[in-house]
């Protein structure tokens, strides 16, 4: 059996999502364990790494977006359909004004579709990113033997629902045939762990026993596992050793599908060495929030 050491029991533990950093220019994550300083989260630690592959995917779902509104709307009549007041009400001297003003140029109309467009692949992240967490709780549910139903975002459309359902459906029926092959017994599963060593905290998806040997797993329903998820893992491998003494065995990372019912389950080669690649990370976020330099100005 898998058990806090007696000092991290009974803690009180929250979180605070979005909180943005001018250090880093993005949204974080902190866990607040006690009376202890708050804590990043595993993921926004790996905010620090660069990824190229997400670099480029986020211009090509950017450039898709201009494309769609090119369809959508001839170049000619964009201004028109950006720039409302005067042609919803063609008798109000007001709106009017705002046609002949500078809120109607063309100017104006190519930066409302930049900012659209750089906007739009964090749209689509989000929703990705709230239909995993989904995904993650129904998994959580069924290992722990309660009922679960799937709430889709606010505001979704009738068509987009339908093929919110189906994926979400199809990756937990993806969990569930890993679940028929895997020789995994659950010990653990969402369980908020930390490190007062190092300073960060996470939510390990699940730990288990396969045979003698320790396993820390997180589930990925993206479109693949990057590298990232093995630090990932590796750093709930370390919380969960200081919190419990227990020696961890091995990391991996099941990527579920959620297009067709499928799973495939990936083993970190080196857990510490990877932990080691997580620290630099640390190290960096904590680099950026301490500063780099000071200013020489007297």
């Amino acid at each position: 059996m898998l058990e806090l050491q007696e000092q991290y029991r009974d803690l009180s533990i929250s979180r605070a999502d979005d909180v943005y950093s001018g250090a880093t220019d993005i949204y974080e994550r902190y866990y607040k364990v006690a009376d202890y300083d708050s804590f990043p989260s595993v993921t926004t630690v790996l905010e620090m790494i660069a990824k190229p592959a997400l670099r480029d995917w986020k211009m090509n779902r950017a450039l898709d977006y201009l494309g769609a509104e090119l369809k959508k709307t001839p170049w000619d009549k964009m201004r028109e359909r950006i720039w409302l007041p005067w042609t919803r009400y063609p008798k109000s001297k007001t709106a009017q004004r705002f046609k002949r003003g500078p809120i109607g140029s063309w100017e104006k109309v190519l930066a409302f579709y930049r900012k659209q467009a750089k906007l739009h692949p964090d749209r689509i992240r989000d929703e990705a990113g709230y239909l995993g967490s989904e995904i993650h709780d129904a998994i959580h549910a069924e290992i722990s033997g309660f009922p679960f139903e799937f709430t889709p975002p606010d505001g979704i459309s009738e068509k987009d629902l339908s093929k919110w359902y189906r994926q979400a459906d199809t990756a937990l029926q993806s969990y569930r045939m890993w679940r028929e092959d895997s020789t995994i017994v659950p010990l653990w599963t969402e369980r908020t762990v930390w490190s007062l060593e190092y300073g960060y905290a996470g939510s390990a998806d699940m730990v288990g026993m396969d045979g003698s040997k320790v396993v820390v797993l997180d589930w990925k329903t993206g479109s693949g596992v990057h590298n990232e998820a093995g630090l990932q893992v590796a750093a709930y491998a370390h919380c969960i050793e200081e919190l419990t003494s227990q020696k961890i065995d091995e990391c991996r990372v099941v990527h579920l599908d959620k297009t067709t019912p499928a799973w495939t389950e990936y083993t970190v080669k080196d857990w510490r060495r990877s932990f080691n690649g997580f620290l630099s990370a640390l190290n960096t976020w904590k680099l950026w929030h301490d500063g780099v330099f000071t200013s020489n100005d007297s």
